[in-house]
């Protein structure tokens, strides 16, 4: 019986040891072939000895449409709407520190986020002013950004925001229920190619198809974006912090456009807690309009948390209503 138990197990064990290393080298393939189309050099500046990747279209001279991306996003969750918005307006996207083609930052703050943006636009010759439009976590990473250059700032649209409170106004098991696996494991996972393999069946959000370009550059990309997504989410609590005393952006016109999401919270099955989610998240977002004494708010009907994907029209819409002096 021991003789049997021990082949079984050696049996297991040497499948399992074979599934890590043909994962592994399924990754470490994909990688190679994907990081092959790394923009080319005329889309990256320097900053402080760190390489930043930006997409610039447009060449209005009027001002410039600035996109920033929620946690862990990348410049390509952008080009629909820069796109559509490049006809009247300068646009520039870019990818933060660590995500996609930009080098990472040993150190993580909004001044950080500021100088960074800030030297991006300086470099690239973005003529002034700007048009912010941020989704998600670019609700606390703009906040610095705001305060610091308010003078060339015409315009706001943030498009379903973090709030700085969101946390403490969220129960535990809330912030249990949104809380990914922990670093270890899902680097374990990213390095043997499991994210990669789950993401070409299942989609990274439901709030569009499968094959929508969003869900296959996660799956595509995921690899580089893992380091600076981490560095955000571990340090969410520290970032709004600091977010929470920036709280007045003067009369800069501000447009908050809030999703009403008509079919629930992406991975929240439990009804009470998606109640107490929207129940949060439909307080804060009023609350956001006092960052400005010129704010005002939209409602996404048919949206989720990806406005940007399913209602990209009303983001266009904001900007237009937005007065370039």
């Amino acid at each position: 019986m021991k003789t049997i138990l021990f082949k079984t197990a050696k049996y297991v064990i040497s499948v399992f040891i074979l599934l890590i290393i043909t994962g592994f080298l399924y990754e470490q393939f994909s990688r190679a072939y994907y990081d092959k189309k790394q923009p080319s050099k005329d889309e990256f500046v320097f900053v402080k000895d760190r390489k930043i990747h930006f997409r610039k279209i447009g060449n209005s001279l009027k001002g410039t449409v600035v996109f920033e991306s929620g946690l862990g996003g990348d410049y390509m969750h952008w080009q629909e709407l820069q796109n559509k918005l490049s006809k009247d307006y300068t646009t520039i996207s870019y990818d933060k520190a660590g995500i996609l083609w930009s080098d990472p930052a040993e150190n993580i703050s909004l001044k950080r986020y500021s100088e960074d943006l800030d030297a991006v636009l300086t470099k690239t010759n973005c003529p002034k002013p700007y048009i912010l439009v941020g989704h998600s976590f670019a609700g606390i990473t703009l906040r610095s950004f705001i305060k610091d250059h308010s003078q060339d700032i015409d315009g706001i649209v943030f498009v379903d925001v973090s709030h700085p409170q969101q946390l403490k106004k969220s129960s535990e098991t809330l912030k249990k229920s949104v809380t990914p696996p922990s670093r270890i494991v899902l680097s374990f996972l990213n390095e043997v190619g499991v994210i990669r393999l789950l993401y070409t069946f299942v989609p990274f959000t439901n709030s569009v198809p499968k094959e929508h370009f969003f869900n296959e550059n996660v799956q595509h990309y995921f690899y580089k974006i893992f380091k600076g997504l981490i560095q955000e989410m571990e340090n969410d609590k520290k970032l709004m912090a600091e977010a929470e005393e920036i709280n007045n952006f003067g009369s800069i016109p501000l447009t908050i456009i809030t999703a009403k999401y008509p079919n629930g919270i992406e991975n929240i099955k439990d009804l009470s807690l998606t109640k107490e989610y929207l129940s949060i998240h439909n307080t804060l977002q009023k609350d956001l309009l006092h960052l400005s004494v010129n704010s005002k708010q939209i409602f996404a009907e048919k949206s989720g948390h990806y406005v940007t994907l399913q209602e990209p029209e009303l983001i266009i819409d904001a900007v237009k209503n937005i007065s370039i002096k």
